[in-house]
């Protein structure tokens, strides 16, 4: 999984993961409509799968740490 890079403050924080959102729906579109497709594209099937899981995984740990600074505020 790729380094997410520590946000300084609240509001970098918050706005990485309204980017990081936005790509997570694309990826997760873009991975839909691979399985819809099926047999065919079988083989993007594993790299759109394990990109569209590392990216959940940092928006999971990036809204822990949201959580974690809004709940010390």
């Amino acid at each position: 999984m790729p380094e997410t890079t520590t946000p300084t403050t609240l509001d970098d924080l918050k706005k990485q993961i309204r980017r990081l959102n936005s790509k997570a729906g694309q990826m997760k579109m873009d991975l839909h409509d691979i399985a819809e497709d099926l047999p065919t594209d079988l083989e993007e099937l594993p790299t759109a799968a394990a990109r569209t899981y590392d990216i959940y995984c940092q928006l999971r740990e990036l809204k822990e740490q949201l959580k974690t600074l809004e709940a010390d505020q």
